[in-house]
């Protein structure tokens, strides 16, 4: 380092590296201006920034639907610097959407938000999440395409997640839902449920029995996200028990992603009226390295801590963490990522998000962990 009148000077080997200007109290501010945050969030990244990487990103949505975020500038935040082609064979899809049945689309859209709402149940999981979770259900406005998804401990808690879904989207949306699409099984025809949406003068609109195609949009839905989900935890390397936060990643990343319904927007910005963001997006179960505050750690401790990233926790700005060495979950702004790494933990036999009722007999008993790390009481998982 050299110092003249005003300026000091730090140079490796000859070369001038960088400067900080001396102020009148002695104090050094070093020259240099703030770099834009997606620069910023490339300076850490461990991969290319191709096409590939963000069809990870995306839990492993399609290649053309990602082209299609670039080539219609859909979003923000998605950098491309590698042009290189993405790879034909992708294991983590083909371990979760090989055997896909499709469902016909329809090519009816309601003309305002909350005109028609679709729903689905989906349950039960054949292993129970942290907190007792067995089941989800969808609720899809076919307007906007934006899919709200719910988590549910049995079949009785169906209409209690449709009041607060319903309570959600007219505040947001300062509109009221008119009509509800199910697949008219019990769960939707309690006396209770059906009182109530007489009393708020919504319709209710059921498939005919053995025809799920009529409520196709909300089964459709229910199957793309438990085909996802498989494929995210089969490249993440988590026991089924970690359902649950596959699950909402997906959705999280899914109403970012156009549909075929709006091929030239998202569900995203159809609903909240402004582009996504996906800058904060990264490769669901990668190796995460998390700062740990100074405050909770002491002397010569690391100031970090080696964690598995797990999802994005609604109502903060950061992502979600899983330390296997404490069994705990974190929610941090500050970590450094390597989408390379997938540390996984230890699991037996194989697993299906598809209803446990839906599958064949298994040819063996499967050992499916459930490693908590929430706080909950996990003692029966």
């Amino acid at each position: 380092m050299e110092v003249d009148a005003d300026t000091m000077h730090f140079k490796f080997k000859g070369t001038t590296l960088f400067q900080a200007t001396v102020t009148s109290q002695n104090t050094g501010i070093l020259n240099a201006v703030t770099e834009p945050l997606e620069h910023a969030h490339a300076a850490t990244f461990t991969l290319p920034m191709d096409i590939s990487l963000w069809h990870q990103r995306f839990c492993h949505h399609s290649i053309p639907n990602v082209q299609k975020l670039i080539k219609d500038d859909l979003v923000i935040g998605l950098i491309i610097t590698s042009d290189s082609k993405a790879n034909p064979i992708c294991e983590p899809c083909l371990a979760g959407k090989m055997v896909s049945n499709l469902f016909p689309s329809s090519s009816c859209i309601s003309s305002s938000p909350l005109e028609l709402i679709h729903s689905d149940f989906h349950g039960p999981l054949p292993v129970q999440s942290p907190g007792g979770y067995h089941y989800w259900i969808t609720f899809i406005d076919d307007c906007t395409k934006l899919k709200a998804l719910m988590f549910l401990k049995c079949r009785s808690d169906v209409f209690d997640t449709f009041k607060t879904f319903k309570a959600y989207a007219e505040n947001q949306l300062n509109a009221k839902i008119k009509a509800l699409q199910d697949d008219k099984a019990g769960e939707y025809m309690s006396a209770d449920f059906l009182k109530f949406t007489d009393d708020c003068g919504i319709v209710r609109r059921h498939s005919t029995r053995n025809r799920p195609q009529q409520n196709g949009v909300a089964e459709r839905a229910n199957r793309t996200i438990s085909d996802h989900a498989t494929a995210m935890l089969v490249e993440s390397k988590l026991p089924a028990s970690f359902w649950k936060l596959a699950v909402s990643a997906y959705v999280h990343v899914w109403n970012q992603l156009p549909t075929a319904p709006l091929p030239h927007s998202t569900p995203y910005t159809e609903w909240y009226k402004k582009k996504p963001d996906v800058s904060n997006l990264r490769v669901f179960g990668c190796a995460a390295y998390v700062f740990i505050q100074q405050d909770k750690r002491k002397s010569l401790q690391p100031h970090m801590e080696k964690c598995i990233f797990i999802g994005y926790p609604t109502g903060y700005k950061g992502w979600l963490f899983y330390n296997p060495a404490t069994k705990k979950t974190i929610i941090s702004g500050r970590a450094v990522f390597d989408e390379r790494s997938f540390p996984g933990l230890k699991q037996t036999g194989t697993f299906n998000l598809w209803p446990a009722n839906l599958l064949p007999p298994p040819a063996e008993t499967v050992d499916l962990l459930d490693f908590g790390g929430d706080g909950d009481d996990d003692s029966n998982c």
